[in-house]
């Protein structure tokens, strides 16, 4: 894909390797086995797909900090302590 037209209208340039990374991400975060990962990627090794592939990020946190308010919104703080 030509480059020139992607900065045209202001989008940001991403390759193919981008679109792995993104798609390995999301099935790890959406809960399916390392192995299975893995398998998905061409790799042997689990262990390495999940270090290469699955990175946790500022915005995955902020989900999971939401997710957490959720779960505890409305729970007494006292009785946390």
């Amino acid at each position: 894909m030509p480059y020139r037209l992607v900065r045209r209208p202001g989008l940001r340039q991403a390759r193919l390797y981008d679109a792995r990374h993104a798609v390995l991400k999301a099935l790890a975060l959406s809960g399916v086995s390392d192995v299975v990962l893995a398998a998905w990627a061409g790799h042997t090794k689990a262990a390495f797909t999940k270090r290469e592939y699955v990175r946790i990020e500022a915005e995955d946190m902020r989900d999971a900090a939401a997710a957490a308010l959720d779960v505890f919104h409305g729970v007494d703080r006292k009785a946390l302590t």
